[in-house]
Protein backbone atom coordinates (compact mmCIF):
# COMPACT_ATOMS: atom_id res chain seq x y z
CA UNK A 1 0.00 0.00 0.00
CA UNK A 2 1.37 3.39 -1.00
CA UNK A 3 2.06 6.09 1.55
CA UNK A 4 -0.78 8.22 0.16
CA UNK A 5 -3.30 5.38 0.49
CA UNK A 6 -2.09 4.70 4.02
CA UNK A 7 -2.58 8.35 4.99
CA UNK A 8 -6.04 8.40 3.43
CA UNK A 9 -7.01 5.25 5.31
CA UNK A 10 -5.75 6.72 8.58
CA UNK A 11 -7.62 9.95 7.86
CA UNK A 12 -10.82 8.02 7.17
CA UNK A 13 -10.40 5.97 10.37
CA UNK A 14 -9.78 9.11 12.44
CA UNK A 15 -12.76 10.88 10.90
CA UNK A 16 -15.00 7.89 11.66
CA UNK A 17 -13.72 7.78 15.25
CA UNK A 18 -14.29 11.50 15.79
CA UNK A 19 -17.79 11.23 14.34
CA UNK A 20 -18.65 8.47 16.82
CA UNK A 21 -17.22 10.50 19.69
CA UNK A 22 -19.23 13.58 18.71
CA UNK A 23 -22.42 11.52 18.35
CA UNK A 24 -21.88 9.89 21.74
CA UNK A 25 -21.19 13.22 23.43
CA UNK A 26 -24.19 14.81 21.74
CA UNK A 27 -26.36 11.96 22.98
CA UNK A 28 -25.06 12.42 26.52
CA UNK A 29 -25.72 16.16 26.43
CA UNK A 30 -29.21 15.58 25.06
CA UNK A 31 -29.93 13.15 27.89
CA UNK A 32 -28.74 15.65 30.51
CA UNK A 33 -30.85 18.39 28.92
CA UNK A 34 -33.92 16.12 28.90
CA UNK A 35 -33.46 15.28 32.59
CA UNK A 36 -33.03 18.96 33.48
CA UNK A 37 -36.22 19.88 31.60
CA UNK A 38 -38.16 17.10 33.30
CA UNK A 39 -36.79 18.19 36.68
CA UNK A 40 -38.17 21.70 36.07
CA UNK A 41 -41.56 20.19 35.18
CA UNK A 42 -41.48 18.09 38.36
CA UNK A 43 -40.63 21.14 40.49
CA UNK A 44 -43.59 23.07 39.06
CA UNK A 45 -45.84 20.05 39.58
CA UNK A 46 -44.67 19.96 43.19
CA UNK A 47 -45.88 23.55 43.54
CA UNK A 48 -49.32 22.56 42.29
CA UNK A 49 -48.97 24.03 38.81
CA UNK A 50 -50.56 22.39 35.75
CA UNK A 51 -47.82 20.78 33.66
CA UNK A 52 -49.85 18.73 31.15
CA UNK A 53 -48.80 20.63 28.01
CA UNK A 54 -45.12 20.73 28.93
CA UNK A 55 -45.10 17.06 29.92
CA UNK A 56 -46.82 16.12 26.65
CA UNK A 57 -44.18 18.06 24.69
CA UNK A 58 -41.44 16.39 26.71
CA UNK A 59 -42.76 12.93 25.85
CA UNK A 60 -43.00 13.86 22.16
CA UNK A 61 -39.42 15.15 22.10
CA UNK A 62 -37.94 12.18 23.95
CA UNK A 63 -39.92 9.22 22.62
CA UNK A 64 -37.11 8.06 20.34
CA UNK A 65 -34.54 7.98 23.12
CA UNK A 66 -36.49 5.22 24.87
CA UNK A 67 -37.36 3.30 21.73
CA UNK A 68 -33.72 3.31 20.62
CA UNK A 69 -32.46 2.65 24.18
CA UNK A 70 -30.17 5.68 24.10
CA UNK A 71 -30.38 6.47 27.83
CA UNK A 72 -27.67 5.54 30.32
CA UNK A 73 -28.56 4.04 33.69
CA UNK A 74 -28.18 7.31 35.58
CA UNK A 75 -30.59 9.10 33.22
CA UNK A 76 -33.05 6.19 33.36
CA UNK A 77 -33.16 6.32 37.17
CA UNK A 78 -33.51 10.11 37.27
CA UNK A 79 -36.29 10.15 34.68
CA UNK A 80 -38.09 7.26 36.39
CA UNK A 81 -38.04 9.09 39.72
CA UNK A 82 -39.21 12.37 38.25
CA UNK A 83 -42.02 10.79 36.22
CA UNK A 84 -43.19 8.97 39.33
CA UNK A 85 -43.35 12.26 41.23
CA UNK A 86 -45.22 13.97 38.40
CA UNK A 87 -47.68 11.08 38.02
CA UNK A 88 -48.74 11.34 41.65
CA UNK A 89 -49.84 14.94 41.01
CA UNK A 90 -51.82 14.32 37.82
CA UNK A 91 -55.59 14.66 38.06
CA UNK A 92 -57.21 11.25 37.35
CA UNK A 93 -60.49 13.01 36.51
CA UNK A 94 -58.88 14.92 33.64
CA UNK A 95 -58.74 13.03 30.27
CA UNK A 96 -55.39 14.57 29.27
CA UNK A 97 -53.87 13.75 32.65
CA UNK A 98 -55.08 10.15 32.31
CA UNK A 99 -53.37 9.86 28.92
CA UNK A 100 -50.16 11.21 30.40
CA UNK A 101 -50.42 8.74 33.28
CA UNK A 102 -50.85 5.94 30.74
CA UNK A 103 -47.76 7.18 28.91
CA UNK A 104 -45.75 7.12 32.14
CA UNK A 105 -46.96 3.55 32.73
CA UNK A 106 -45.83 2.57 29.22
CA UNK A 107 -42.38 4.00 29.92
CA UNK A 108 -42.27 1.98 33.14
CA UNK A 109 -42.90 -1.14 31.05
CA UNK A 110 -39.84 -0.14 29.03
CA UNK A 111 -37.73 -0.04 32.20
CA UNK A 112 -38.06 3.66 33.11
CA UNK A 113 -38.98 3.07 36.73
CA UNK A 114 -38.19 4.93 39.99
CA UNK A 115 -35.31 3.46 41.95
CA UNK A 116 -33.70 6.16 44.08
CA UNK A 117 -34.25 6.25 47.84
CA UNK A 118 -33.13 8.87 50.34
CA UNK A 119 -30.73 7.24 52.78
CA UNK A 120 -29.19 9.32 55.53
CA UNK A 121 -26.02 7.74 56.94
CA UNK A 122 -24.01 8.65 60.01
CA UNK A 123 -20.36 7.90 60.57
CA UNK A 124 -19.38 5.56 63.39
CA UNK A 125 -19.01 7.16 66.81
CA UNK A 126 -17.61 6.04 70.11
CA UNK A 127 -20.06 3.74 71.97
CA UNK A 128 -20.09 5.93 75.10
CA UNK A 129 -21.09 9.11 73.24
CA UNK A 130 -24.29 10.76 74.46
CA UNK A 131 -26.42 10.39 71.33
CA UNK A 132 -29.66 11.10 73.15
CA UNK A 133 -28.27 14.35 74.53
CA UNK A 134 -27.15 15.45 71.08
CA UNK A 135 -30.51 14.54 69.59
CA UNK A 136 -32.37 16.50 72.26
CA UNK A 137 -30.05 19.46 71.64
CA UNK A 138 -30.90 19.38 67.94
CA UNK A 139 -34.62 19.21 68.70
CA UNK A 140 -34.37 22.07 71.18
CA UNK A 141 -32.50 24.37 68.80
CA UNK A 142 -34.87 23.54 65.96
CA UNK A 143 -37.84 24.47 68.14
CA UNK A 144 -36.14 27.75 69.08
CA UNK A 145 -35.69 28.52 65.39
CA UNK A 146 -39.39 28.11 64.70
CA UNK A 147 -40.39 29.92 67.90
CA UNK A 148 -38.38 32.94 66.78
CA UNK A 149 -41.19 33.94 64.42
CA UNK A 150 -38.88 34.04 61.39
CA UNK A 151 -41.08 31.63 59.45
CA UNK A 152 -44.48 32.75 60.69
CA UNK A 153 -47.20 32.67 58.03
CA UNK A 154 -45.10 30.82 55.44
CA UNK A 155 -45.77 27.44 53.83
CA UNK A 156 -43.62 24.56 55.02
CA UNK A 157 -42.25 24.01 51.49
CA UNK A 158 -40.99 27.59 51.39
CA UNK A 159 -39.44 27.18 54.83
CA UNK A 160 -37.74 23.93 53.72
CA UNK A 161 -36.16 25.79 50.81
CA UNK A 162 -34.62 28.31 53.24
CA UNK A 163 -33.46 25.56 55.60
CA UNK A 164 -31.69 23.78 52.73
CA UNK A 165 -29.98 27.06 51.78
CA UNK A 166 -28.80 27.40 55.39
CA UNK A 167 -27.61 23.78 55.39
CA UNK A 168 -25.57 24.54 52.29
CA UNK A 169 -24.09 27.79 53.57
CA UNK A 170 -23.51 27.02 57.26
CA UNK A 171 -21.42 24.45 59.10
CA UNK A 172 -24.11 23.80 61.72
CA UNK A 173 -25.38 20.26 61.08
CA UNK A 174 -28.66 21.14 62.77
CA UNK A 175 -29.91 22.44 59.42
CA UNK A 176 -29.17 19.10 57.77
CA UNK A 177 -31.13 17.31 60.48
CA UNK A 178 -33.99 19.79 60.29
CA UNK A 179 -34.20 19.53 56.49
CA UNK A 180 -34.27 15.73 56.67
CA UNK A 181 -37.05 15.80 59.26
CA UNK A 182 -39.11 18.26 57.22
CA UNK A 183 -38.67 16.24 54.01
CA UNK A 184 -39.84 13.06 55.74
CA UNK A 185 -42.82 14.84 57.32
CA UNK A 186 -43.89 16.30 53.96
CA UNK A 187 -43.52 12.91 52.29
CA UNK A 188 -45.76 11.28 54.92
CA UNK A 189 -48.38 13.91 54.15
CA UNK A 190 -48.44 13.26 50.41
CA UNK A 191 -46.10 15.96 49.12
CA UNK A 192 -43.66 15.26 46.30
CA UNK A 193 -40.26 15.80 47.88
CA UNK A 194 -37.82 14.23 45.42
CA UNK A 195 -36.20 17.54 44.33
CA UNK A 196 -35.68 18.53 47.97
CA UNK A 197 -34.31 15.09 48.89
CA UNK A 198 -31.91 15.36 45.96
CA UNK A 199 -30.69 18.77 47.15
CA UNK A 200 -30.17 17.44 50.68
CA UNK A 201 -28.17 14.48 49.38
CA UNK A 202 -25.99 16.79 47.27
CA UNK A 203 -25.28 18.98 50.30
CA UNK A 204 -24.37 15.90 52.37
CA UNK A 205 -22.02 14.69 49.65
CA UNK A 206 -20.29 18.08 49.50
CA UNK A 207 -19.84 18.00 53.30
CA UNK A 208 -18.45 14.46 53.10
CA UNK A 209 -15.96 15.38 50.36
CA UNK A 210 -14.88 18.38 52.42
CA UNK A 211 -14.21 16.23 55.49
CA UNK A 212 -12.30 13.64 53.47
CA UNK A 213 -10.13 16.35 51.93
CA UNK A 214 -8.91 17.52 55.33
Amino acid sequence: MSRLKTLRKLESTLESFLTRVVEAEQGRMNSLSSVDTLDEIARDSLKGRIVNNRLGDWFANNRNTVEKKQLDMSSIESIGNLLSDIRSGLDPADPISRKLSDQIDKWREEGIIPRRKLILKMSKKAPDEDFLGKFMDFMGREKELFDSGEFEGRHLLSILDDVLKSAEAKEDTMFLHLAGSMIYFLKMNGYKVTPFAKRLKEIENIRLRGRNAK
